[in-house]
């Protein structure tokens, strides 16, 4: 079994996931980066969540969602990396990017609204 299929049959499983439909769009700002095992440093990243779909300046990821109203949690698996966003109702949000190709993972921490 594939990486990318074990990942999305941990991901079913849990039987957690909300219809995209039923969410709001969320906008997201990331002020700090962390690059391996590498010291974190200042940041400006944003990201939004519309319609079951992440979108970065480099590209759209399709994303399943779960969680509750305490938190919420976006994951996308593509052909390159596997995506993880989580944020609490306070805002503060973490989202990690995981590239097969290395493997290489890059961090960020900043804050997610609702809107």
């Amino acid at each position: 079994m594939t990486i990318r299929k074990s990942l999305w049959a941990t991901v079913t499983i849990a039987g957690m996931f909300i219809a995209p439909s039923a969410m709001a769009a969320t906008q997201c700002n990331f002020t700090t980066e962390c690059f391996e095992a590498e010291a974190c440093s200042e940041t400006s990243f944003d990201l939004s969540i519309a319609d079951g779909e992440m979108t970065t300046d480099a590209e759209t990821i399709p994303v399943s969602i779960g969680g509750s109203d305490a938190v919420r949690v976006y994951v996308g698996v593509t052909d390159s990396a596997f995506h993880v966003l989580t944020h609490v109702a306070s805002g503060f949000a973490r989202y990690s990017t995981h590239i097969y190709d290395g493997p290489l993972m890059v961090g960020y921490l900043g804050a997610c609204e609702v809107e």
